[in-house]
């Protein structure tokens, strides 16, 4: 997955497709990066684009847009009525700056449901195909009252969704097709990934996740007799599009099972038990300790049982677990719901809907198949994944330029400045302020206790 994280991470953190076009300010930690001669957004149809046309070939085209991904003779042969608007076309493959070495072809895209920007790599030699999605949310958006919360919420959506409700279904379709997963909660940042091989099969999404393995091989045994023969795939691999699928629905409907928070939250708070004696993490938490209080680094990001469930305690038996309301715990206590706390799943509920839109959300997927097939797939995927709400402004660079809110550096200067005219470090002073996280008082502090 050559790059493909920080290909999202820069997504979001220099605000989406315009931060390919370089500035003075620009801290880029990829390789591929759009030429700063034409950052103009395109909505024009992916027939009149060739990955490697100039801007004049470009403009010389109509701009016709398609709902589908046809060929050139299918795009004719449609009438004016039937052409509706399809993905803007952000960035094309000629716009990128590659090493020698790179052959795969890349595409920019803004979905035309909700705006979600999505880099393309199209790659025909790969052995892996992957996708990462970056979102920008992390602990610093924790509530007061449920330390922890954006760790615990990235834990639970893994464990089902409306359209693949068992809780294997996106593991086991990872594993079937020689891949795995992962996610990581950050202070601004959340990303979930995975990985496939390039496979092709029938076991893809038209599966709903509902079906065992005994009643798909029964499918294939009755289609077998009747003289069906596999499907001739072409385009995006049934792997990739499979998993993409089941990957879209964390970020279109995830179920937050009431019945798996227990479990989870018990998972989470082994994962702090296990933490407390790595040096890393107790350095880490050090540093936490000591900024200041108005700042939001000085969050317990990674949570227990007794910051998730708002005064739970751990050691008190769930009566959810097996055992009856009346029945004693191991320590002799009656067994009570979350340790005697509350649920945090309404606090789930409104966090993903808070920051789980297309505004916050940057997507990267690399792949075999075409830029237009990849581009087909994306769209049928992640065409259901909420538009940001009206007015919202991203907390990226760019995204704030553009709305007013910050202005771009003047020549000499190397830092951006907000609506009064004073330098911004980044994002920081204008999102968190006026505190800061290391004031003279902390930094005072930690000299303290580290010589």
């Amino acid at each position: 997955m050559r790059n493909l994280l920080s290909f999202s991470a820069v997504f979001l953190l220099l605000g989406g497709s315009e931060a390919f076009a370089t500035n003075p300010f620009s801290n880029f930690r990829t390789r591929a990066r759009v030429k700063q001669s034409n950052p103009q957004l395109r909505d024009v149809g992916e027939t009149v684009v060739d990955p490697l046309a100039t801007d004049a070939d470009i403009q010389q085209e109509p701009p016709i847009t398609f709902t589908s991904s046809p060929t050139t003779e299918e795009s004719t042969a449609l009438n004016p009525s039937e052409q509706t608007l399809r993905s803007k076309i952000l960035a094309t493959d000629s716009e990128f700056q590659k090493s020698l070495p790179d052959t795969r072809s890349y595409r920019v895209i803004s979905l035309p449901q909700n705006s979600l920007t999505v880099l393309l790599a199209s790659d025909p030699q790969t052995d892996v195909e992957a996708a990462s999605m970056h979102v920008r949310a992390g602990h610093f958006d924790d509530p007061p009252h449920r330390a922890g919360l954006a760790h615990f919420h990235e834990h639970m959506l893994f464990l089902g969704t409306e359209k693949y409700p068992r809780e294997e279904e996106y593991e086991e379709f990872l594993g079937r097709n020689g891949g795995m997963s992962n996610a990581y909660t950050d202070m601004e940042d959340t990303n979930y990934y995975f990985n496939v091989a390039p496979l092709d099969h029938d076991d893809d999404d038209d599966d709903e996740g509902g079906s065992s393995e005994e009643e798909k091989d029964d499918n294939m045994n009755a289609e077998e007799k009747n003289g069906k023969s596999k499907k001739v795939r072409h385009g995006t691999s049934a792997a990739l599009a499979g998993a993409l699928d089941r990957f879209s629905q964390f970020f279109i409907s995830p179920l937050f099972d009431e019945s798996m928070l227990e479990r989870e939250l018990r998972a989470v708070n082994s994962e702090y038990l296990n933490g407390r004696t790595a040096d890393n993490w107790r350095n880490y938490q050090m540093l936490k300790q000591g900024a200041s209080k108005e700042h939001p680094f000085s969050k317990f990001g990674c949570g227990n049982y007794n910051t998730l469930t708002n005064g739970g305690d751990p050691s008190l038996k769930n009566e959810n677990d097996g055992n009856s309301g009346e029945e004693e715990s191991a320590n002799g206590s009656t067994a009570v719901e979350f340790g005697g706390g509350s649920s945090p799943r309404e606090d789930l509920i409104k966090f993903w809907t808070d920051k789980y839109h297309a505004g916050n959300l940057r997507l990267c997927v690399v792949g075999r198949a075409s830029l237009d097939d990849l581009q087909k797939t994306v769209e049928q995927a992640f065409g259901g994944v909420r538009p940001p709400p009206p007015g919202f402004v991203a907390n990226g660079i760019m995204d704030r330029i553009h709305a007013g809110k910050l202005q771009l550096p003047s020549p000499g200067e190397s830092h951006p400045k907000d609506e009064h005219g004073e330098f911004v470090f980044q994002t920081e002073h204008s999102t968190y302020g006026p505190s800061v996280a290391f004031g003279p008082d902390q930094l005072g502090l930690i000299r303290e206790v580290v010589p």
